[in-house]
């Protein structure tokens, strides 16, 4: 799908008498437009009225065109706030990764334009920069249309900008949505639609979980509010109970004024709390009483403060399970996972969709680290990427690749591969000789190596059958410090 991307241009899409029929929008559509699809972007929440007369005043002029045109509300409150405005279209942009998006370039504010360059620069996607020029600047004396062409130099400077590019909290925060994965933004997406609704993410580390949390504040209605993340395992309770709820002067030590907890911060807006199943039991009530009651209470304070904040938890722990130890509150669980997303691990994927993210991030990557080649990798490589499960999931898979691309040039090869990735140990390997040894063993170990009733959990017809695959597996001498039991 071909699509064009501009934001509505206030100042010059009007004039004085209402729509401007030879404003930068409109000149676009009479000269230049070609496309399946156009998203004309407003800075409001909704019922921009400005937006609505430009796409009602299209649809007149150029009906067939404007049949393909939908008004996107971005919720800028900022029009001069780069790294806002960049977060609002890096998150657009991402979900049209497969189409080829034009970008016009011209209509909104430098802090607009500088967004769209950033994006363009280093999402990797197939995004073109255009602007046009008027009739009246033309040698043709017709408009023209001009893209805008970014060229890199070739010089070794890769490893530093891939360092510096980690450092930046404006580094890019998307990935590729395969449809296992996309099916879960959908369901957020609903999520989003309903304020007053508190959601757990699960899923294990790597798997994106503080970027599906970004997703479903951006999609909401506290769009442009604070997102402010945390991750909960990092700090212990006094630390963690200061961080997040803020103390009066004299709370303790070190308070030498009252300041704020990140609950207040996030107000009007959304909190993340990564790691959610980390925390102590003394924590666990803590925030069942936020949650339920909308108010905390500052270290020293003796009255509440109200607030009003969206609360997305993650952890990749089994909460019931937790629950069920008791390590873990039923109450928080349930107060928590009203809407429970579930993302899948790496390994969980098909064939077809980690081929996927290893193109992607192969091109991202190129991209990111100004490399003027993409890497090539050899056919045994290639096959050992997608048989390692990548238990860190997508983030060790873009780690890897970006390691791969500091170090070489033009083609990777299975012995560039680390030694995890060459020979995985049983535990992570995909092959099915290696799962079954590691169950067998499980399996021994838990019946203190008595082997009939080893054979008997696993579902073998006969005992020599148990004893064919400990000969073939090398187990025939496993041995159990508890086994005191013997055929």
């Amino acid at each position: 799908m071909k699509i064009l991307i501009s934001w509505l241009a206030k100042n010059n899409d009007f004039g004085e008498g209402g729509v401007n029929d030879n404003g930068p929008t409109a000149s676009f559509y009479k000269y230049f437009f070609e496309y399946d699809r156009h998203l004309l972007l407003s800075t409001a929440k909704g019922d921009d009225t400005f937006a609505e007369q430009l796409a009602s005043r299209l649809r007149v002029l150029y009906p067939d065109a404007a049949a393909k045109l939908e008004v996107r509300y971005m919720a800028v409150d900022d029009v001069i706030d780069i790294a806002q405005i960049k977060g609002k279209v890096e998150t657009l942009l991402l979900q049209y990764a497969e189409d080829a998006v034009d970008i016009f370039y011209s209509p909104g504010t430098s802090a607009m334009q500088v967004a769209w360059y950033i994006c363009h620069t280093t999402l990797g996607l197939r995004t073109k920069l255009l602007q046009v020029r008027p009739a009246n600047r033309s040698s043709t004396k017709q408009p023209e249309l001009i893209v805008i062409d970014v060229a890199f130099s070739a010089t070794p400077m890769s490893a530093v900008i891939f360092e510096d590019s980690l450092s930046k909290a404006t580094r890019p925060q998307g990935h590729l949505r395969v449809p296992a994965i996309q099916c879960v933004y959908d369901k957020a997406a609903l999520v989003a639609l309903t304020d007053k609704v508190t959601t757990l993410i699960i899923g294990g580390s790597g798997t994106g979980k503080e970027q599906l949390a970004r997703h479903i504040h951006e999609r909401s209605g506290r769009a442009g509010s604070p997102f402010i993340a945390v991750n909960c395992s990092a700090f212990s309770d006094q630390l963690l109970e200061s961080r997040l709820f803020g103390y009066k002067k004299g709370a303790y030590t070190d308070a030498a004024k009252d300041t704020p907890g990140l609950f207040e911060a996030a107000n009007g807006g959304t909190i993340f709390l990564d790691e959610i199943g980390d925390i102590s039991p003394y924590m666990q009530q803590s925030l069942l009483r936020v949650i339920q009651e909308q108010e905390i209470l500052p270290l020293g304070a003796n009255t509440p403060v109200k607030i009003n904040v969206r609360v997305v938890a993650a952890t990749n722990r089994d909460l019931p399970e937790a629950c069920r130890q008791e390590r873990f509150r039923w109450d928080l669980y349930y107060r928590l996972a009203v809407a429970e997303l579930v993302l899948p691990n790496m390994a969980d994927l098909p064939t077809s969709e980690r081929e996927a993210f290893i193109a992607y991030f192969l091109k991202a990557k190129k991209v990111e680290l100004r490399k003027s080649l993409l890497l090539k990798l050899s056919k045994e490589a290639y096959a050992a990427m997608l048989a390692y499960p990548f238990p860190g999931n997508i983030r060790e898979l873009e780690n890897l690749i970006a390691q791969l691309y500091v170090f070489h040039e033009e083609s990777v090869t299975l012995t560039d591969l680390p030694i995890r990735i060459q020979k995985p140990a049983a535990e992570f390997s995909l092959r099915w000789q290696d799962v079954e040894k590691v169950h067998i063993e499980k399996v021994m170990r838990l019946t203190n190596g008595n082997k009939r009733q080893t054979c008997d959990l696993l579902g073998y017809g006969s005992i020599n059958t148990l004893q064919k695959k400990l000969k073939l597996y090398n187990l025939e001498n496993f041995t159990n410090a508890s086994n005191t039991k013997k055929d």
